[in-house]
């Protein structure tokens, strides 16, 4: 090997481990939790480049949501607040298989959504998409108890800090009075005869 092409193939090497070095740091600022650092990926068109893998959010969630309802029977009686939601103990099974966490991921995005969107006045709160799901949501749960069906329910959107008892929840969210009607609930849906069932 001729001494031009040893000298070239060195320099191709010196660059290789410079520009490889580069898109390491990059790679490495542009996880810092600071927005600063952004910068960088925004000059990956591809989005492929510089890879992201900040594990959680620049600010990491801190409490948890809790759904709570009441009804109002037939006599015009108003139940205590009882709750529609819950979040799971955690056991060590949990860090194989752990289904329910979809349905607890899913509560805290549906209240966090409708949190954000409660100061505006531009979007009429119950028409959004968060505010039907925890009305189905908690419409489905009383329909699964037993006795008469109530007149209606309201519900309440909690917020509060998990496992520290220290700190009193925060109240997001009220619902207006939801009424029932006995006619269309499934629950009451009238049984179909057995004779027409093939």
């Amino acid at each position: 090997m001729s001494k031009s092409s040893s000298g070239a193939a060195t320099a191709v090497a010196i660059l290789m481990e410079l520009g490889l070095s580069a898109w390491l740091a990059i790679t490495a600022a542009s996880q810092h939790p600071h927005r600063i650092f952004d910068r960088f990926r925004a000059r990956d068109r591809t989005g492929l480049l510089i890879p992201n893998w900040r594990f959680f959010a620049p600010e990491p969630a801190t409490h948890d949501y809790h759904v709570l309802y009441r009804v109002l029977s037939n006599s015009g009686a108003q139940s205590q607040w009882m709750a529609a939601s819950d979040i799971s103990l955690r056991n060590w099974l949990q860090t194989v298989w752990f289904p329910r966490r979809r349905q607890d991921k899913a509560m805290f995005d549906i209240c966090n959504e409708l949190a954000l969107v409660m100061g505006r006045r531009d979007i009429n709160l119950v028409t959004t998409p968060g505010y039907k799901l925890l009305r189905d949501f908690v419409e489905r749960r009383i329909g699964g108890e037993q006795g008469p069906l109530p007149q209606g329910f309201q519900f309440l959107v909690a917020q509060y800090s998990g496992y520290d008892d220290t700190t009193e929840p925060r109240y997001v969210f009220v619902s207006p009075f939801v009424p029932l009607n006995a006619g269309q609930h499934p629950r009451r849906a009238a049984p179909r005869n057995k004779e027409t069932i093939r």
